[in-house]
């Protein structure tokens, strides 16, 4: 049978077309798996050990058939360069773990959800208020919680029996009485066993920045104003800091601690510290150091038992604005962080604080995770211009005021005029 020219035409159309959505279907041509069928190829990056993720990766899978995750674990000491030199090349993830602190940093690196993926009062419902402070940006969301975690107060069992001190503290008056208490002094007036690790740069208080951090929202500190910039010089700002610095200023009443002391986690290992001012994420290099340390973790000092206000420090997940299937990749965001089956698995299996509200209550009678996951729900946060630069000032501000070269005040002033010179 014989084909004339126009009929020719007609069927080696029809077979390209054919052929062109079969490749398209197979995954060959790139751009438009996610539209036909659904189909599309993950790639997840994070801190975690995959073997978190393998649940929740299974049953993503299962649930959208077709879809393929796969996860690629980064060193955390490592993770934000690798990440920022992969995504200017063009070679990094779909998904990545978001930091709560990055928003203003590295927010122009992800897509937002449409109100298909999640609407903003699903997320409200969700999730504790600081996870909307941290994600939310003119009502758009940017990052879903893995798990949040919250400064606490570890505490030296032993020391506190051997000292008499029957019960925790819970006000900062209360760690006041407690480190008189527990400090101990050499014969040449140096401390010899500190009470709490504070008042210190990040060299030998690990979370010195995060301490400050919730200090300054304790005190009632705007940390922003009107305009969007950083305000942190005023009257409830200086009061944060000159509390922080007293307790390493030598011949304070509460002096206890020195400026030249090794690591805090170190010395709380070693038991040199009877308390200090850490997250659940530490736990494990806690026991790492020292397995048989006896100690056990109490909520973060509070100004009032009225009104509690904590600091948080956590990932979330947040999608590429390179990513060619960004539907799918906000589709395996929402059902990893939302499910709770998901979410409740991976946080037990990563011995992670939850994030979600309706996990929360079933972790509040944890001996280990309890704290952290009740400080949620009070947590407060700031939006920072970047955390590195956040840490920097910092520290330069409290060195500032401990070797007496600043006034509290003009070194409050300089890292206020340091942190909105970057932004």
């Amino acid at each position: 049978m014989q084909f004339t020219r126009p009929q020719l035409v007609i069927l080696s159309t029809a077979g390209f077309i054919i052929l062109f959505f079969l490749l398209v279907f197979f995954g060959v041509v790139p751009g438009l798996r996610e539209d036909i069928g659904g189909r599309a190829t993950l790639q997840v990056w994070g801190i975690d050990d995959s073997k978190l993720w393998s649940n929740t990766i299974s049953s993503f899978e299962n649930k959208y058939p077709g879809n393929t995750v796969g996860y690629t674990q980064v060193s955390e000491a490592n993770y934000e360069k690798q990440l920022l030199d992969s995504l200017a090349a063009d070679k990094g993830p779909d998904v990545f773990f978001f930091k709560n602190s990055w928003l203003l940093k590295h927010g122009n690196k992800i897509i937002p959800a449409t109100d298909t993926a999640i609407t903003l009062s699903a997320f409200k419902n969700l999730f504790p208020e600081v996870a909307e402070e941290d994600f939310v940006y003119q009502s758009k969301i940017y990052s879903l919680p893995l798990s949040i975690d919250t400064l606490a107060l570890f505490y030296n069992r032993d020391i506190f029996d051997n000292k008499k001190i029957a019960v925790p503290p819970v006000t900062w008056d209360e760690v006041k009485a407690d480190i008189l208490r527990t400090r101990e002094f050499g014969s040449k007036g140096a401390i010899v066993k500190s009470g709490l690790g504070i008042g210190a740069t990040s060299k030998s208080v690990t979370n010195a920045p995060d301490i400050l951090s919730l200090l300054f929202l304790q005190f009632g500190t705007a940390m922003r104003n009107s305009i969007g910039d950083v305000a942190i010089s005023n009257n409830e700002g200086l009061k944060a800091l000159n509390f922080y610095t007293q307790f390493a200023k030598y011949g304070n009443l509460y002096y206890t601690w020195a400026s030249t002391s090794g690591p805090d986690i170190d010395s709380f290992a070693t038991k040199q510290l009877a308390m200090m001012l850490g997250y659940a994420s530490q736990i494990p290099e806690i026991k790492a150091k020292n397995p048989s340390l006896n100690f056990a973790i109490t909520t973060a000092p509070q100004m009032s038992k009225s009104e509690a206000v904590n600091f948080p420090k956590y990932w979330g997940l947040a999608v590429s604005s390179k990513s060619v299937a960004k539907e799918a990749a906000w589709n395996f965001v929402v059902f990893a962080t939302t499910d709770p089956t998901t979410a409740s698995t991976y946080a037990t299996a990563g011995a992670k604080p939850p994030a979600l509200r309706s996990l929360i209550g079933q972790y509040l009678n944890s001996p280990t995770l309890g704290v952290f996951a009740a400080q949620a729900l009070t947590a407060k946060s700031w939006l920072q211009p970047d955390d590195v630069e956040v840490k920097s000032a910092f520290d330069n501000m409290v060195e500032s005021v401990l070797s007496g070269r600043l006034t509290p005040d003009r070194a409050l002033r300089g890292a206020q005029d340091d942190l909105n010179s970057i932004q």
